[in-house]
């Protein structure tokens, strides 16, 4: 087979192929008719004596190569052969993957929107029914699994499945957890088979079903294509869930994409078969994650006026967009008490945030959510901060001079009243946090001019 694949890199026997017609559809009917193909007739070529000669070895070379290359649908080359080799057979099989994390950064000078990407990790030892999954956004580890025969671990503890409650009934109604609707658990211990260890239904799919596939031979060819201008080959293969399509590149034959029915996708960056190492299944630790408050609030202390000296004279440090953004009035000023618990038993913290409203007051004297609006919100940590939705920010902090802008889909979905007939539609919504100057900033706004014109011109107040 190397000899072969050596042959077919030949120049020129190569480039004589290809500008032989005949010798293409030889090679591609023999790759469709399979190995007994090779002992029926052929039609004669009326060639020159030389040409002949090396057409007639060409030919031969084509025969083998159809048997062997990508394209074809069986025997020892086929691409599925190809993608199995690809990966290696160590016991371990090392998956690094990327997904959109639903937000964007935009860079406040030139305007530029980058897609914030999540990096999930897995180590997947089938044997073994160990499965760790770690999510990463920029350098911070948002997530972290272990999936082993004996239950799941999260740096929060124990994973509380229906295996674990049923055996452990007394700890789970303590706990406040249950598989019963009802909530009770009783008081004797029961056994209740683990499930294997799954990830989400895409990715579980590809991991547990892309080596059998390639294995069994049951993933199917499904013609060639481009992936950002990369040549790829399309295979498919079913799972549990229904199917996926997979794009492998052409020179690799390793997968650069990952497709399912729903139109979910997956950049896969790194895909191979390892030695088993105790190190890449530890159990997660709480040190692993960033501090993150269960509860957080902002308690309006007392209302400001409108001007800077007061503003500074009572919140030091404190930013705004000046007494008008964008043609829009500054109509409202709070100074906040701050406070941030966790769950960990960490000692709470708290502070002194400023929430300002730019737009119009209603009668109520709340901002007219209808009319142009900006409410800016302010804490001098992140985890202050968490009171007012930097929850909602995943992995890093925004670099100085970018906006983090979650993508919000909420506003495209109809609300119908109690009489069945549609509600007006809700007044845009747009939503971003940036850090200037150290303060941990929130902004709402009611179009995306507004939420860029105030990330823009936040400035210290001054007294």
């Amino acid at each position: 087979m190397t000899a072969i694949a050596d042959v077919w890199t030949d120049p020129e026997l190569r480039q004589l192929i290809l500008e032989e017609p005949e010798l293409m559809a030889v090679a591609d009917a023999l790759a469709q008719a399979g190995p007994a193909a090779v002992s029926a007739p052929r039609r004669r070529l009326r060639l020159r004596p030389a040409r002949a000669s090396m057409v007639a070895a060409a030919l031969a070379i084509a025969t083998a190569l159809a048997l062997v290359a990508p394209w074809s649908r069986s025997g020892s080359g086929s691409l599925s052969d190809l993608a199995l080799a690809a990966i290696g057979s160590q016991p371990v099989l090392h998956v690094i993957a990327q997904s959109p994390a639903g937000a964007q950064l935009i860079d406040l000078q030139s305007g530029d929107a980058t897609p914030v990407i999540q990096q999930e990790e897995i180590w997947y030892d089938a044997d073994r029914g160990l499965r760790r999954d770690v999510v990463r956004v920029g350098q911070t580890i948002i997530g972290d699994t272990l999936e082993t025969p004996r239950g799941g671990y999260t740096p929060g503890g124990i994973v509380y499945d229906c295996t674990w409650i049923a055996a452990h009934p007394v700890e789970a109604t303590k706990a406040g957890v249950s598989c019963n609707a009802s909530g009770d658990n009783g008081m004797t211990p029961r056994v209740v088979p683990r499930p294997k260890p799954t990830l989400d239904p895409g990715l579980a799919g590809f991991v547990d079903g892309y080596r059998q596939a390639l294995a069994n031979g049951s993933g199917q060819r499904a013609g060639a294509g481009f992936v950002d201008r990369q040549p790829v080959d399309w295979l498919t293969f079913k799972t549990g869930d229904g199917s996926e399509r997979v794009a492998l590149d052409q020179t690799t034959h390793k997968p650069v994409l990952l497709e399912n029915d729903s139109g979910w996708s997956l950049r896969i960056t790194t895909i191979e078969t390892i030695a088993f190492t105790a190190s890449d299944f530890r159990r997660p630790t709480p040190d692993e994650l960033p501090a993150q408050p269960s509860h957080g609030r902002a308690a309006d202390v007392q209302t400001l006026p409108l001007d800077g000296a007061a503003i500074a004279a009572e919140v030091p440090a404190a930013l705004w967009a000046g007494p008008t953004l964008a043609g829009v009035p500054l109509v409202k000023a709070e100074q906040q008490a701050l406070r941030a618990t966790f769950a960990d038993g960490a000692a709470p913290q708290t502070g002194t945030g400023l929430e300002l409203e730019y737009g119009v007051l209603g009668t109520n004297g709340r901002l007219d959510l209808s009319q142009p609006h900006v409410r800016i919100q302010q804490a001098q940590s992140r985890e202050l901060g968490f009171a007012s939705m930097w929850g909602f920010v995943r992995g890093d902090a925004p670099p100085p001079g970018t906006l983090y802008a979650p993508i919000m889909n909420g506003g495209n979905q109809r609300a119908f009243g109690a009489d069945g007939k549609p509600l007006p539609p809700s007044p845009p919504h747009l939503l971003g946090f940036t850090v200037p100057n150290g303060r941990y900033v929130t902004i709402e706004a009611s179009s995306n001019d507004l939420l860029l014109a105030a990330a823009r011109t936040l400035k210290p107040v001054e007294r």
